[in-house]
């Protein structure tokens, strides 16, 4: 007889591997779909917490437009008073006017009706503030008063600087003063 050598059974062993690597497999998918349902609700819990904020944001800004529409319902008789008084003494005369003119330098005459009230050398935008403010405290008006005025110059002779010095010092009195209007005039051809 004839020896063949060691013959090794591989069908048990097959059997286990494939037993292992089953195992494995059924483990990984438990896992992946544990995941996917921690994932699922980390998602719906968020989506939870958004939700309530935007009903809470909703909410506070409904509540803010109410507000503001009241403050404009309890307000808005006394603007449109202020607006017509301003609109009747417009049309009786009373207006501001800013006269930029030049002779050998460049002046700010702040006028009423009544004539000159204030004026100034162009030399800064902080002194033609300074000069606009003491004219509008010369004449009585407060920061809640409606003031219409109006910047006249001449677009032949003003210098482009000037002009806009004046503008700049108009609205930076105009962040101060709440209803100041100020409109510009060139009276060049």
């Amino acid at each position: 007889m004839r020896n063949r050598g060691i013959a090794i059974e591989l069908t048990a062993l097959l059997d286990v591997i494939l037993i292992m690597l089953f195992w494995v497999m059924m483990s990984m998918e438990r896992e992946a779909e544990q995941a996917k349902a921690d994932a699922a609700a980390t998602v719906a819990e968020k989506q939870a917490e958004f939700e309530l904020k935007t009903e809470e944001l909703t909410a506070e800004l409904d509540s803010v437009k109410e507000q503001y529409q009241r403050f404009l319902d309890e307000n808005a008789e006394d603007v449109a008073v202020a607006n017509q008084k301003a609109l009747d003494e417009f049309a009786e005369g009373r207006m501001l006017t800013l006269n930029l003119s030049y002779d050998a330098v460049g002046k700010l005459f702040v006028l009423d009706e009544d004539g000159e009230i204030a004026h100034t050398i162009l030399y800064s935008e902080e002194d033609i503030e300074s000069c606009i403010r003491r004219a509008l405290d010369d004449s009585g008006l407060d920061r809640d008063d409606v003031i219409l005025c109006a910047l006249v110059y001449d677009g032949d002779r003003a210098l482009y600087r000037d002009v806009k010095m004046v503008k700049s010092a108009a609205e930076n009195v105009g962040r101060e003063y709440n209803k100041f209007y100020c409109t510009y005039i060139n009276i060049s051809r």
